[in-house]
């Protein structure tokens, strides 16, 4: 029944302050070029890199034609820790270790509305303004061409070992407020191959 009670209010703790971070956190204004800002919410688990991938626009779409435009999109792509996937290990009814699941990466988040267009003079001439929400369409079809290449960009930078990284610590954080430092937090890759008893034994010897 204790053990019951404790993780109800781990479960509560960790609630009520990623509600309390949604209320009082503004949302971070996107940078231009290629400056990466990387937000870490250990209330929720996350870690956030924003970047800004650029499109070169060609006269009639076609790469051997001279360049018209320019666009700049803010982009942003986030890692977190699907917290229901928790894994609970007890010895004689009591909680000895939390296996967190790996981290995931959701799907990046182009956010066109936030475009910047860098015209040349020829696309001023060519186009005009009444038919920039034709590149806004345009833009929609090549986004879905980058969507793999940018998730493996984000992997190259370390974002998944960066948001087990903070989960790990904020877990930790709420085992010490709660002193129960004696519960041990590892990852599943840690325990692929071993039993629950065989990790209880482990941390015995920590």
């Amino acid at each position: 029944m204790k053990t019951f009670i404790f993780i109800i209010i781990i479960i509560i703790l960790a609630f009520g302050a990623g509600y309390l971070f949604h209320k009082s956190e503004p949302n971070p204004t996107p940078q231009q070029l290629t400056l990466e800002q990387i937000l870490s919410i250990k209330e929720l688990h996350l870690v956030k890199h924003t970047y800004t991938d650029l499109f070169y626009l060609h006269r009639h779409n076609n790469p051997n034609k001279p360049i018209r435009a320019i666009v700049q999109i803010p982009v942003s792509i986030t890692a977190y820790l699907n917290l229901k996937e928790i894994k609970l290990i007890h010895h004689h009814d009591s909680l000895k270790a939390i296996v967190l699941p790996h981290a995931q990466l959701n799907e990046p988040n182009y956010h066109i509305d936030q475009m910047i267009v860098r015209e040349t003079r020829a696309l001023q001439v060519h186009v005009g303004k009444d038919l920039y929400p034709l590149v806004g369409t345009y833009l929609k079809y090549r986004v879905a061409e980058r969507i793999d290449t940018l998730r493996k960009a984000a992997i190259s930078t370390q974002i998944l070992a960066q948001a087990e990284k903070e989960g790990k610590e904020y877990i930790e954080k709420l085992l010490h407020t709660l002193h129960r430092q004696d519960i041990l937090v590892t990852f599943e890759k840690s325990v692929t191959t071993k039993s629950d008893s065989e990790i209880v034994g482990i941390h015995r010897h920590q």
